[in-house]
């Protein structure tokens, strides 16, 4: 299903329109299950980093918020300076490839079997367009993870901590992640 994105000029444009994919509701049970799989082996592993949240239980993102504000009340404490940097990690459900997510999960030695169910999930998929009654043609998504899917958030939650902490590194600071909207 395509939805109208706000504010844009151009209705003829796809990019105009955020597609939600409509899954019968026996494949969302299987992806909750698999999510849920994913989610306690990552926590269980400690593969996720602790910096990471709105993705995950028990980590909501007004914690991330919070200790945000206190890491600036501290640092001003000392007299210190401090800087906040957002990254928007632009349409990062839709854009990380398929091999780049399933090879994050094989270093991360992702339980076989929840790999290679992720991956197969991940293939073969089409998009196909109805605009006013008219159906435009399929076309082949090789990137990202279907929005509206339970998996989405936890395939993104293991993939992200790399991207983090090669900024961390190269800035030499603490970071916080969240996911703002799912």
């Amino acid at each position: 299903m395509a939805l109208r994105k706000l504010g844009m000029e151009d209705y003829t444009n796809l990019i105009s329109y955020q597609t939600i994919s409509l899954l019968c509701c026996i494949g969302k049970v299987i992806e909750t299950a698999v999510a849920e799989l994913l989610s306690d082996e990552a926590e269980k592993r400690a593969l996720l980093s602790d910096s990471q949240f709105g993705s995950r239980k028990k980590c909501l993102v007004i914690e991330a918020a919070a200790i945000m504000v206190d890491r600036a009340h501290s640092a001003s404490k000392e007299d210190n300076i401090t800087g906040v940097l957002l990254i928007d990690i632009k349409a990062a459900f839709k854009s990380v490839g398929r091999g780049r997510r399933i090879h994050v999960m094989k270093t991360k030695r992702i339980d076989g079997d929840h790999s290679r169910w992720t991956e197969s999930c991940l293939t073969e998929r089409t998009v196909e367009m109805v605009n006013k009654g008219n159906v435009l043609p399929s076309h082949c998504v090789e990137a990202g993870v279907p929005q509206g899917s339970p998996l989405s958030p936890i395939l993104n939650a293991i993939h992200t901590p790399g991207p983090m902490m090669w900024v961390e590194e190269r800035v030499q600071a603490d970071s916080l992640s969240f996911v703002d909207h799912l």
